[in-house]
Protein backbone atom coordinates (compact mmCIF):
# COMPACT_ATOMS: atom_id res chain seq x y z
CA UNK A 1 0.00 0.00 0.00
CA UNK A 2 1.34 3.31 -1.24
CA UNK A 3 2.86 5.42 2.25
CA UNK A 4 0.25 8.33 1.31
CA UNK A 5 -3.02 5.95 1.76
CA UNK A 6 -0.83 4.46 4.96
CA UNK A 7 -1.29 7.38 6.57
CA UNK A 8 -4.27 8.59 5.27
CA UNK A 9 -5.38 5.18 6.80
CA UNK A 10 -3.92 6.25 10.24
CA UNK A 11 -5.86 9.69 10.24
CA UNK A 12 -9.09 8.34 9.10
CA UNK A 13 -8.33 6.23 12.08
CA UNK A 14 -7.25 8.83 15.06
CA UNK A 15 -10.86 10.61 13.94
CA UNK A 16 -13.10 7.64 14.32
CA UNK A 17 -11.24 7.12 17.30
CA UNK A 18 -12.39 10.11 18.90
CA UNK A 19 -15.74 9.85 17.49
CA UNK A 20 -16.24 6.73 19.29
CA UNK A 21 -15.37 8.43 22.59
CA UNK A 22 -17.23 11.49 21.93
CA UNK A 23 -20.71 9.98 21.37
CA UNK A 24 -20.34 6.99 23.54
CA UNK A 25 -23.12 5.90 25.71
CA UNK A 26 -24.56 9.47 24.00
CA UNK A 27 -28.27 7.90 25.55
CA UNK A 28 -27.34 7.81 29.13
CA UNK A 29 -25.79 11.25 29.34
CA UNK A 30 -27.36 13.48 26.46
CA UNK A 31 -30.79 14.65 26.82
CA UNK A 32 -33.62 15.76 24.58
CA UNK A 33 -33.83 19.16 24.31
CA UNK A 34 -36.54 21.64 22.73
CA UNK A 35 -35.49 23.23 19.42
CA UNK A 36 -36.53 23.84 15.76
CA UNK A 37 -35.75 20.13 14.79
CA UNK A 38 -38.68 19.35 16.32
CA UNK A 39 -40.44 21.13 13.98
CA UNK A 40 -38.85 19.55 11.13
CA UNK A 41 -38.98 16.14 12.44
CA UNK A 42 -42.50 16.34 13.15
CA UNK A 43 -43.00 17.79 9.62
CA UNK A 44 -41.06 14.75 7.85
CA UNK A 45 -43.67 12.29 10.28
CA UNK A 46 -46.48 13.84 8.60
CA UNK A 47 -45.28 14.36 5.72
CA UNK A 48 -47.14 12.81 2.28
CA UNK A 49 -46.53 12.74 -1.58
CA UNK A 50 -50.29 15.31 -0.86
CA UNK A 51 -48.53 17.29 1.77
CA UNK A 52 -44.94 17.91 1.76
CA UNK A 53 -42.95 19.99 4.20
CA UNK A 54 -43.18 23.36 3.14
CA UNK A 55 -40.10 24.71 1.07
CA UNK A 56 -38.66 27.37 3.58
CA UNK A 57 -38.97 24.70 6.63
CA UNK A 58 -35.41 22.70 6.04
CA UNK A 59 -37.27 19.42 3.78
CA UNK A 60 -34.11 17.97 3.05
CA UNK A 61 -33.96 17.65 7.11
CA UNK A 62 -37.20 16.09 7.70
CA UNK A 63 -36.52 14.23 5.03
CA UNK A 64 -33.30 13.35 6.59
CA UNK A 65 -35.55 12.24 10.30
CA UNK A 66 -37.77 10.35 8.16
CA UNK A 67 -35.33 7.78 6.50
CA UNK A 68 -33.82 7.52 10.21
CA UNK A 69 -37.20 6.68 11.51
CA UNK A 70 -38.01 3.88 8.91
CA UNK A 71 -35.03 2.01 10.51
CA UNK A 72 -36.00 2.74 14.28
CA UNK A 73 -39.22 2.90 14.62
CA UNK A 74 -39.42 5.19 17.94
CA UNK A 75 -38.66 8.84 18.13
CA UNK A 76 -36.62 9.10 20.75
CA UNK A 77 -34.44 6.37 19.64
CA UNK A 78 -34.68 8.49 16.05
CA UNK A 79 -33.11 11.23 17.63
CA UNK A 80 -30.38 9.77 19.38
CA UNK A 81 -29.63 8.42 15.92
CA UNK A 82 -29.69 12.00 14.12
CA UNK A 83 -27.56 13.31 17.23
CA UNK A 84 -25.46 11.00 17.00
CA UNK A 85 -24.82 10.60 13.42
CA UNK A 86 -24.60 14.51 12.97
CA UNK A 87 -21.59 14.45 15.58
CA UNK A 88 -19.41 12.10 13.60
CA UNK A 89 -20.02 12.89 9.80
CA UNK A 90 -18.98 17.01 10.37
CA UNK A 91 -14.83 15.34 11.67
CA UNK A 92 -14.94 12.95 8.99
CA UNK A 93 -15.64 15.53 6.31
CA UNK A 94 -13.17 18.24 7.99
CA UNK A 95 -10.78 15.46 7.51
CA UNK A 96 -11.22 15.09 3.82
CA UNK A 97 -11.91 18.96 3.10
CA UNK A 98 -8.46 19.25 4.81
CA UNK A 99 -6.77 17.17 2.88
CA UNK A 100 -8.66 17.94 -0.54
CA UNK A 101 -6.50 21.43 0.35
CA UNK A 102 -3.00 19.42 0.33
CA UNK A 103 -2.59 19.31 4.24
CA UNK A 104 -1.10 16.77 6.09
CA UNK A 105 -2.75 14.22 7.23
CA UNK A 106 -1.84 14.74 10.72
CA UNK A 107 -2.82 18.10 10.47
CA UNK A 108 -6.07 17.31 9.02
CA UNK A 109 -6.72 14.60 12.00
CA UNK A 110 -5.68 17.13 14.93
CA UNK A 111 -7.76 19.95 13.39
CA UNK A 112 -10.75 17.66 12.40
CA UNK A 113 -10.48 16.05 16.23
CA UNK A 114 -10.44 19.65 17.69
CA UNK A 115 -13.89 20.09 16.08
CA UNK A 116 -15.12 16.88 16.90
CA UNK A 117 -14.57 18.29 20.73
CA UNK A 118 -15.82 21.51 20.60
CA UNK A 119 -19.13 23.24 21.87
CA UNK A 120 -20.30 23.76 18.13
CA UNK A 121 -20.68 20.32 17.22
CA UNK A 122 -22.20 17.83 19.68
CA UNK A 123 -23.52 20.03 22.41
CA UNK A 124 -24.82 22.71 19.59
CA UNK A 125 -28.56 22.64 18.89
CA UNK A 126 -30.43 22.94 16.63
CA UNK A 127 -28.42 20.54 14.22
CA UNK A 128 -30.28 21.42 11.33
CA UNK A 129 -27.00 23.78 11.13
CA UNK A 130 -24.62 20.80 11.15
CA UNK A 131 -26.72 18.89 8.83
CA UNK A 132 -26.73 21.96 6.13
CA UNK A 133 -22.83 22.46 6.70
CA UNK A 134 -22.18 18.78 5.84
CA UNK A 135 -23.84 19.41 2.28
CA UNK A 136 -21.65 22.58 1.62
CA UNK A 137 -18.47 20.83 2.75
CA UNK A 138 -19.05 18.05 0.35
CA UNK A 139 -19.31 20.72 -2.32
CA UNK A 140 -16.34 22.05 -1.52
CA UNK A 141 -14.18 18.74 -1.12
CA UNK A 142 -15.83 17.42 -4.44
CA UNK A 143 -14.79 20.95 -6.04
CA UNK A 144 -11.22 20.91 -4.92
CA UNK A 145 -10.74 17.75 -7.23
CA UNK A 146 -12.04 19.66 -10.09
CA UNK A 147 -9.83 20.64 -12.60
CA UNK A 148 -11.80 24.14 -14.33
CA UNK A 149 -13.21 27.06 -12.58
CA UNK A 150 -16.46 26.38 -14.27
CA UNK A 151 -16.72 23.03 -12.57
CA UNK A 152 -15.76 24.31 -9.50
CA UNK A 153 -18.58 26.40 -9.42
CA UNK A 154 -21.24 24.29 -10.79
CA UNK A 155 -20.36 21.76 -7.78
CA UNK A 156 -20.35 24.17 -5.34
CA UNK A 157 -23.46 25.80 -6.84
CA UNK A 158 -25.24 22.60 -6.52
CA UNK A 159 -24.12 21.79 -2.68
CA UNK A 160 -25.32 25.08 -2.15
CA UNK A 161 -28.68 24.45 -3.54
CA UNK A 162 -29.12 21.59 -1.22
CA UNK A 163 -28.40 23.21 1.65
CA UNK A 164 -30.73 25.85 0.68
CA UNK A 165 -33.59 22.95 1.88
CA UNK A 166 -31.58 23.22 5.16
CA UNK A 167 -30.82 27.34 5.62
CA UNK A 168 -33.40 29.09 2.81
CA UNK A 169 -30.38 31.48 3.14
CA UNK A 170 -27.89 29.73 1.02
CA UNK A 171 -30.04 29.82 -2.09
CA UNK A 172 -28.88 33.24 -2.69
CA UNK A 173 -25.21 31.73 -2.66
CA UNK A 174 -26.28 29.01 -5.50
CA UNK A 175 -27.33 32.17 -7.48
CA UNK A 176 -24.14 33.92 -6.98
CA UNK A 177 -22.25 30.78 -7.51
CA UNK A 178 -23.98 30.44 -11.10
CA UNK A 179 -23.84 33.89 -11.74
CA UNK A 180 -20.18 33.65 -11.30
CA UNK A 181 -20.03 30.09 -13.67
CA UNK A 182 -22.05 31.73 -15.96
CA UNK A 183 -19.71 34.84 -15.96
CA UNK A 184 -16.44 33.08 -16.20
CA UNK A 185 -17.64 30.97 -18.72
CA UNK A 186 -18.31 33.42 -21.09
CA UNK A 187 -15.34 35.44 -20.24
CA UNK A 188 -13.45 32.21 -21.36
CA UNK A 189 -15.19 32.07 -24.21
CA UNK A 190 -14.39 35.38 -25.39
CA UNK A 191 -10.36 33.86 -25.54
CA UNK A 192 -10.89 30.43 -26.50
CA UNK A 193 -13.62 27.82 -27.91
CA UNK A 194 -15.10 26.72 -24.80
CA UNK A 195 -17.94 23.29 -24.47
CA UNK A 196 -20.97 24.25 -23.32
CA UNK A 197 -21.22 23.64 -19.47
CA UNK A 198 -23.83 21.33 -19.47
CA UNK A 199 -23.40 20.17 -15.99
CA UNK A 200 -24.38 23.88 -15.04
CA UNK A 201 -27.35 24.09 -17.30
CA UNK A 202 -28.64 21.09 -15.63
CA UNK A 203 -28.22 22.35 -12.25
CA UNK A 204 -29.99 25.95 -12.95
CA UNK A 205 -32.53 23.78 -15.19
CA UNK A 206 -33.38 21.58 -11.57
CA UNK A 207 -33.14 24.46 -9.63
CA UNK A 208 -35.96 26.38 -11.83
CA UNK A 209 -38.38 23.50 -11.87
CA UNK A 210 -37.68 22.98 -8.01
CA UNK A 211 -38.84 26.85 -7.61
CA UNK A 212 -41.76 26.57 -10.16
CA UNK A 213 -43.52 23.38 -8.01
CA UNK A 214 -42.86 24.05 -4.33
CA UNK A 215 -41.64 28.23 -4.18
CA UNK A 216 -38.32 29.74 -3.35
CA UNK A 217 -36.75 28.47 -0.34
CA UNK A 218 -36.51 32.69 0.52
CA UNK A 219 -39.96 33.21 0.35
CA UNK A 220 -42.27 32.86 3.05
CA UNK A 221 -40.75 35.74 5.57
CA UNK A 222 -38.76 33.75 7.66
CA UNK A 223 -36.02 36.57 7.91
CA UNK A 224 -38.83 38.99 9.48
CA UNK A 225 -39.68 36.39 12.17
CA UNK A 226 -35.81 35.69 13.20
CA UNK A 227 -35.37 39.40 13.14
CA UNK A 228 -37.72 40.09 15.57
CA UNK A 229 -36.91 37.28 18.10
CA UNK A 230 -33.35 38.21 17.91
CA UNK A 231 -34.02 41.92 17.97
CA UNK A 232 -35.88 41.11 20.61
CA UNK A 233 -32.75 39.26 22.46
CA UNK A 234 -31.11 42.25 22.28
CA UNK A 235 -33.66 45.09 23.29
CA UNK A 236 -34.12 42.96 26.34
CA UNK A 237 -30.23 43.44 27.10
CA UNK A 238 -30.95 47.04 26.74
CA UNK A 239 -33.68 47.52 28.74
CA UNK A 240 -33.95 44.74 31.51
CA UNK A 241 -36.88 46.68 33.05
CA UNK A 242 -39.53 45.02 30.13
CA UNK A 243 -41.15 41.79 32.13
CA UNK A 244 -41.40 39.57 29.17
CA UNK A 245 -39.47 36.58 27.31
CA UNK A 246 -38.04 38.42 24.25
CA UNK A 247 -38.45 34.15 22.69
CA UNK A 248 -42.07 34.27 23.84
CA UNK A 249 -43.19 37.40 23.04
CA UNK A 250 -41.17 39.36 20.99
CA UNK A 251 -43.64 41.45 19.43
CA UNK A 252 -43.57 43.39 22.72
CA UNK A 253 -39.83 44.15 22.24
CA UNK A 254 -40.62 45.36 18.57
CA UNK A 255 -43.91 47.36 19.62
CA UNK A 256 -41.64 49.18 22.50
CA UNK A 257 -38.72 49.85 20.01
CA UNK A 258 -40.24 50.75 16.78
CA UNK A 259 -43.79 51.65 17.63
CA UNK A 260 -45.56 48.70 16.04
CA UNK A 261 -44.85 45.68 14.02
CA UNK A 262 -42.39 45.59 11.48
CA UNK A 263 -42.81 43.87 7.76
CA UNK A 264 -39.66 43.94 6.55
CA UNK A 265 -35.74 44.33 7.68
CA UNK A 266 -36.41 47.45 5.70
CA UNK A 267 -39.44 48.86 7.32
CA UNK A 268 -37.56 48.67 10.71
CA UNK A 269 -34.54 50.46 9.70
CA UNK A 270 -37.28 53.44 8.16
CA UNK A 271 -39.29 53.32 11.53
CA UNK A 272 -35.98 53.76 13.52
CA UNK A 273 -32.89 54.31 11.84
CA UNK A 274 -30.90 54.60 14.99
CA UNK A 275 -32.27 51.96 16.79
CA UNK A 276 -31.65 49.15 14.01
CA UNK A 277 -27.97 50.32 13.15
CA UNK A 278 -27.55 49.70 16.94
CA UNK A 279 -28.89 46.24 16.66
CA UNK A 280 -26.32 45.81 13.65
CA UNK A 281 -23.00 47.05 15.73
CA UNK A 282 -24.06 45.01 18.78
CA UNK A 283 -24.02 42.04 16.13
CA UNK A 284 -20.92 42.81 14.70
CA UNK A 285 -19.37 43.06 18.09
CA UNK A 286 -21.27 40.19 19.43
CA UNK A 287 -19.87 37.80 15.76
CA UNK A 288 -16.34 39.08 17.13
CA UNK A 289 -16.61 38.06 20.39
CA UNK A 290 -18.31 34.68 20.07
CA UNK A 291 -16.15 33.55 17.24
CA UNK A 292 -13.25 34.04 19.14
CA UNK A 293 -14.41 32.61 22.19
CA UNK A 294 -15.13 29.39 20.06
CA UNK A 295 -11.95 29.26 18.10
CA UNK A 296 -9.57 29.22 21.75
CA UNK A 297 -12.50 26.99 23.23
CA UNK A 298 -11.86 24.48 19.97
CA UNK A 299 -8.02 25.27 19.02
CA UNK A 300 -6.47 25.83 22.56
CA UNK A 301 -8.37 25.17 25.60
CA UNK A 302 -8.65 21.55 25.07
CA UNK A 303 -4.75 20.79 25.15
CA UNK A 304 -3.85 23.13 27.73
CA UNK A 305 -6.29 22.19 30.24
CA UNK A 306 -4.52 18.92 30.32
CA UNK A 307 -0.90 20.37 31.21
CA UNK A 308 -1.65 21.23 35.24
CA UNK A 309 0.87 21.93 37.04
CA UNK A 310 3.28 25.02 39.28
CA UNK A 311 3.99 27.77 37.46
CA UNK A 312 1.87 26.27 34.43
CA UNK A 313 1.40 30.23 33.17
CA UNK A 314 5.53 30.75 33.06
CA UNK A 315 6.55 27.60 31.72
CA UNK A 316 3.85 27.17 28.60
CA UNK A 317 5.10 31.52 28.41
CA UNK A 318 8.73 30.48 28.07
CA UNK A 319 7.78 27.81 25.43
CA UNK A 320 5.53 29.56 23.41
CA UNK A 321 8.20 32.28 23.22
CA UNK A 322 10.61 29.28 21.51
CA UNK A 323 8.48 28.16 19.28
CA UNK A 324 8.11 31.38 17.79
CA UNK A 325 11.63 32.13 17.72
CA UNK A 326 12.32 28.88 16.22
CA UNK A 327 10.10 29.37 13.12
CA UNK A 328 11.04 30.55 10.10
CA UNK A 329 8.71 33.75 9.67
CA UNK A 330 9.25 35.13 5.94
CA UNK A 331 9.72 31.92 4.86
CA UNK A 332 6.09 30.50 6.55
CA UNK A 333 4.85 33.86 5.12
CA UNK A 334 6.02 32.69 1.83
CA UNK A 335 4.93 29.30 2.03
CA UNK A 336 1.44 29.92 3.13
CA UNK A 337 0.76 32.24 0.31
CA UNK A 338 1.94 30.74 -1.98
CA UNK A 339 -0.14 27.65 -0.67
CA UNK A 340 -3.22 29.89 -0.77
CA UNK A 341 -2.68 30.93 -4.06
CA UNK A 342 -2.49 27.18 -5.33
CA UNK A 343 -6.15 26.81 -3.97
CA UNK A 344 -7.18 30.30 -4.80
CA UNK A 345 -10.95 28.89 -6.66
CA UNK A 346 -12.04 27.33 -3.30
CA UNK A 347 -11.19 30.25 -1.36
CA UNK A 348 -13.30 31.99 -3.84
CA UNK A 349 -16.12 29.53 -3.59
CA UNK A 350 -15.66 29.60 -0.02
CA UNK A 351 -16.54 33.19 0.03
CA UNK A 352 -19.45 33.39 -1.63
CA UNK A 353 -20.70 30.17 0.30
CA UNK A 354 -20.36 32.15 3.35
CA UNK A 355 -22.03 35.55 2.44
CA UNK A 356 -25.10 35.11 3.28
CA UNK A 357 -24.22 33.43 7.13
CA UNK A 358 -22.23 36.82 7.53
CA UNK A 359 -25.11 38.81 6.41
CA UNK A 360 -28.03 36.62 8.74
CA UNK A 361 -25.50 36.90 12.07
CA UNK A 362 -24.98 40.92 10.92
CA UNK A 363 -28.88 41.43 10.43
CA UNK A 364 -30.26 39.02 12.07
CA UNK A 365 -27.99 37.47 15.40
CA UNK A 366 -24.54 35.50 15.39
CA UNK A 367 -26.12 32.76 16.89
CA UNK A 368 -23.31 29.75 17.30
CA UNK A 369 -25.68 27.92 14.94
CA UNK A 370 -24.84 30.47 12.12
CA UNK A 371 -21.33 30.90 13.31
CA UNK A 372 -20.83 27.19 12.71
CA UNK A 373 -20.99 27.65 8.37
CA UNK A 374 -17.84 29.98 9.10
CA UNK A 375 -16.35 27.42 10.90
CA UNK A 376 -14.47 25.45 7.73
CA UNK A 377 -12.82 29.02 6.72
CA UNK A 378 -10.98 29.34 9.78
CA UNK A 379 -10.34 25.81 10.30
CA UNK A 380 -8.82 25.85 6.72
CA UNK A 381 -6.92 28.99 7.21
CA UNK A 382 -5.04 27.12 10.31
CA UNK A 383 -4.58 23.88 8.51
CA UNK A 384 -2.47 25.99 5.82
CA UNK A 385 -0.62 27.77 8.28
CA UNK A 386 0.40 24.70 10.52
CA UNK A 387 0.99 22.93 7.41
CA UNK A 388 3.25 25.89 5.67
CA UNK A 389 5.65 26.22 8.80
CA UNK A 390 8.81 25.99 8.44
CA UNK A 391 11.34 26.17 11.43
CA UNK A 392 15.10 27.14 11.09
CA UNK A 393 17.78 24.62 11.13
CA UNK A 394 18.02 22.84 14.28
CA UNK A 395 20.59 20.09 14.57
CA UNK A 396 17.96 17.30 15.58
CA UNK A 397 18.37 13.43 14.13
CA UNK A 398 16.13 12.89 11.13
CA UNK A 399 12.91 10.93 12.33
CA UNK A 400 10.66 8.01 10.17
CA UNK A 401 7.14 9.42 9.77
CA UNK A 402 5.82 6.24 11.35
CA UNK A 403 7.33 7.71 14.69
CA UNK A 404 5.47 10.67 14.39
CA UNK A 405 2.02 8.90 13.92
CA UNK A 406 2.79 7.00 16.99
CA UNK A 407 3.45 9.74 18.77
CA UNK A 408 0.50 11.39 17.69
CA UNK A 409 -1.37 8.46 18.88
CA UNK A 410 0.10 8.10 22.13
CA UNK A 411 -0.80 12.32 22.36
CA UNK A 412 -4.53 11.24 21.40
CA UNK A 413 -4.94 9.23 23.73
CA UNK A 414 -4.05 11.66 26.65
CA UNK A 415 -6.59 13.97 25.08
CA UNK A 416 -9.20 11.42 24.92
CA UNK A 417 -8.98 9.87 28.13
CA UNK A 418 -10.79 12.67 30.43
CA UNK A 419 -13.33 12.53 27.51
CA UNK A 420 -13.76 8.41 28.03
CA UNK A 421 -14.25 8.70 31.85
CA UNK A 422 -16.86 11.49 30.92
CA UNK A 423 -18.79 8.94 28.85
CA UNK A 424 -19.17 6.44 31.03
CA UNK A 425 -20.61 9.23 33.82
CA UNK A 426 -24.09 9.13 33.71
CA UNK A 427 -26.12 12.48 33.66
CA UNK A 428 -29.36 12.93 34.72
CA UNK A 429 -31.82 12.71 31.31
CA UNK A 430 -35.05 14.63 32.73
CA UNK A 431 -36.81 14.83 29.38
CA UNK A 432 -36.14 11.58 28.05
CA UNK A 433 -37.35 10.15 31.17
CA UNK A 434 -40.50 11.86 31.87
CA UNK A 435 -41.47 11.18 27.97
CA UNK A 436 -40.73 7.25 29.00
CA UNK A 437 -43.11 7.88 31.79
CA UNK A 438 -45.42 9.36 29.54
CA UNK A 439 -45.62 6.77 26.88
CA UNK A 440 -46.36 4.00 29.80
CA UNK A 441 -49.12 5.86 30.92
CA UNK A 442 -52.32 3.64 30.29
CA UNK A 443 -54.43 6.60 28.54
CA UNK A 444 -56.37 7.08 25.60
CA UNK A 445 -57.98 9.47 23.70
CA UNK A 446 -57.09 12.95 23.43
CA UNK A 447 -54.60 14.64 26.11
CA UNK A 448 -54.24 17.87 27.00
CA UNK A 449 -51.85 18.49 29.06
CA UNK A 450 -50.17 21.50 31.00
CA UNK A 451 -46.54 22.04 34.19
CA UNK A 452 -43.77 20.82 31.20
CA UNK A 453 -41.29 22.89 30.21
CA UNK A 454 -42.22 23.89 26.22
CA UNK A 455 -41.00 20.73 23.99
CA UNK A 456 -43.05 19.95 20.97
CA UNK A 457 -44.02 16.33 23.44
CA UNK A 458 -46.79 15.44 21.02
CA UNK A 459 -43.76 14.37 18.35
CA UNK A 460 -42.26 11.82 20.52
CA UNK A 461 -46.02 11.33 22.36
CA UNK A 462 -48.62 11.43 19.44
CA UNK A 463 -50.58 14.21 17.83
CA UNK A 464 -53.93 13.39 20.46
CA UNK A 465 -51.34 14.85 23.08
CA UNK A 466 -51.73 18.83 23.68
CA UNK A 467 -49.51 21.11 25.87
CA UNK A 468 -50.42 24.03 27.06
CA UNK A 469 -47.43 25.71 28.52
CA UNK A 470 -47.70 27.70 31.89
CA UNK A 471 -44.50 29.94 30.82
CA UNK A 472 -46.52 31.21 27.60
CA UNK A 473 -50.15 32.03 29.34
CA UNK A 474 -48.95 33.22 32.85
CA UNK A 475 -52.77 31.93 34.33
CA UNK A 476 -54.04 33.87 37.07
CA UNK A 477 -57.05 31.74 37.65
CA UNK A 478 -56.37 27.59 37.27
CA UNK A 479 -59.71 26.48 37.06
CA UNK A 480 -60.62 29.07 34.07
CA UNK A 481 -57.26 28.22 32.54
CA UNK A 482 -58.25 23.84 33.01
CA UNK A 483 -61.82 24.87 31.73
CA UNK A 484 -60.65 26.92 28.55
CA UNK A 485 -58.00 24.21 27.94
CA UNK A 486 -59.99 21.20 29.23
CA UNK A 487 -56.99 20.28 30.66
CA UNK A 488 -56.90 16.77 31.99
CA UNK A 489 -53.55 15.56 32.65
CA UNK A 490 -50.67 17.74 34.43
CA UNK A 491 -47.28 17.70 35.31
CA UNK A 492 -46.72 19.06 38.85
CA UNK A 493 -43.18 20.35 39.28
CA UNK A 494 -41.75 22.06 42.35
CA UNK A 495 -41.57 25.25 40.16
CA UNK A 496 -45.12 24.95 39.82
CA UNK A 497 -46.00 24.43 43.04
CA UNK A 498 -44.30 27.46 44.16
CA UNK A 499 -46.25 29.81 41.53
CA UNK A 500 -49.85 28.76 42.17
CA UNK A 501 -49.71 27.72 45.89
CA UNK A 502 -51.61 30.44 46.36
CA UNK A 503 -54.21 29.25 43.81
CA UNK A 504 -57.42 27.73 45.60
CA UNK A 505 -58.54 25.28 42.60
CA UNK A 506 -54.69 24.21 41.93
CA UNK A 507 -53.91 23.53 45.96
CA UNK A 508 -56.78 21.70 46.15
CA UNK A 509 -55.91 19.62 43.25
CA UNK A 510 -52.19 18.92 44.96
CA UNK A 511 -54.13 18.32 48.61
CA UNK A 512 -56.77 15.80 47.26
CA UNK A 513 -56.80 15.25 43.21
CA UNK A 514 -59.41 12.27 43.74
CA UNK A 515 -61.88 15.01 45.12
CA UNK A 516 -61.55 16.77 41.57
CA UNK A 517 -61.46 13.32 39.68
CA UNK A 518 -57.91 12.81 39.31
CA UNK A 519 -55.01 9.95 39.60
CA UNK A 520 -51.35 10.77 40.57
CA UNK A 521 -49.09 8.77 39.21
CA UNK A 522 -45.52 9.39 40.89
CA UNK A 523 -42.57 9.81 38.38
CA UNK A 524 -38.91 8.92 39.04
CA UNK A 525 -38.18 11.95 40.48
CA UNK A 526 -39.42 12.20 44.15
CA UNK A 527 -40.43 15.75 43.47
CA UNK A 528 -42.31 15.62 40.41
CA UNK A 529 -45.79 13.61 39.98
CA UNK A 530 -48.21 13.43 36.97
CA UNK A 531 -52.29 13.74 37.58
CA UNK A 532 -54.60 12.00 35.50
CA UNK A 533 -58.69 12.91 35.25
CA UNK A 534 -59.84 9.81 35.68
CA UNK A 535 -62.88 10.00 32.97
CA UNK A 536 -59.99 9.55 29.89
CA UNK A 537 -60.49 6.69 28.37
CA UNK A 538 -57.67 4.22 29.50
CA UNK A 539 -57.12 0.72 31.40
CA UNK A 540 -58.27 0.93 34.56
CA UNK A 541 -56.38 3.16 36.37
CA UNK A 542 -54.58 2.02 39.69
CA UNK A 543 -53.06 5.07 42.09
CA UNK A 544 -49.94 5.39 43.15
CA UNK A 545 -49.03 5.88 46.59
CA UNK A 546 -48.06 9.26 47.42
Amino acid sequence: MPTGRVKDFAGILFVLLSSLVLTYNITQRIDVVATDDDVYFHNGLLATWQKLPPIQMAPLFSAWYLFIHRFTGDTITTYYVSCTLLSILPGLLFYFLFRSLKIGALVSAALSICFLFCQLNLPLQPKVSVFTMLFLMGGLIAANYQTKPVAKFTVAALSALLAAYGRPEFFLSFLLLCGLALAYYFWQRRRTTQPLPYALFGVMGAAALLVIAFGSPLAGGRSVVAFGQHFALNYSVWHPEIPASPWMHSGTFIKHGFGREVTSLSDAFFLNPPLFIRHLSTNVLNLVLITSHNLVDMLVTPWLSRLVFPGRRYVLGLLFLALVALINWPQTVRSAWHHMKQTGWYWLCLAVMLLSTYISCILIFPREHYILFQIPLYLSLAGIFLQSVVFRPVPVPAVPWPAYYAAFGAVLLIFLAPFWRLANEPKPTPTVDLLRFLQKLPVQGSISMTGNTPLMYDLYLGDNWQFWYLERYHPTNMQSFFNEFKVNCIHVRPEMLEIYRKDPFFAQLVANPAALDFVRYNTSKPDQYVLVQQQLPSVVHTPHPH
